[in-house]
């Protein structure tokens, strides 16, 4: 399913327009985008949590050549899900 599926079938469920329904879909990723740029998590009680992770800096060896390299720290987001949502999977 992408944004636009998802849309539709808010729209359907809850009997505003698909543009609406779009606008609300498209303000609850830009406030789970600008809270994690918080470094807040965000839990959703029956679905999951959004957390932000860090990555250390390290070496790692390149395959074909061998060659130590560097790879610098990151960040990225992972998401846990609620046992409620398990459960229903």
């Amino acid at each position: 399913m992408n944004k636009v599926e998802l849309s539709k079938v808010v729209s359907e469920k809850t009997g505003i327009t698909k543009k609406q329904a779009a606008e609300v879909v498209d303000a609850v990723f830009e406030t789970i985008v600008e809270s994690l740029k918080r470094n807040e998590e965000v839990k959703i009680g029956s679905f999951g949590q959004f957390k932000l992770k860090v990555r250390a800096a390290r070496e790692a060896r390149n395959p074909a050549t061998g060659e130590t390299i560097f790879v610098p720290s990151s960040t990225g987001v992972t998401f846990k899900p609620s046992k409620v949502l398990k459960d229903q999977l």
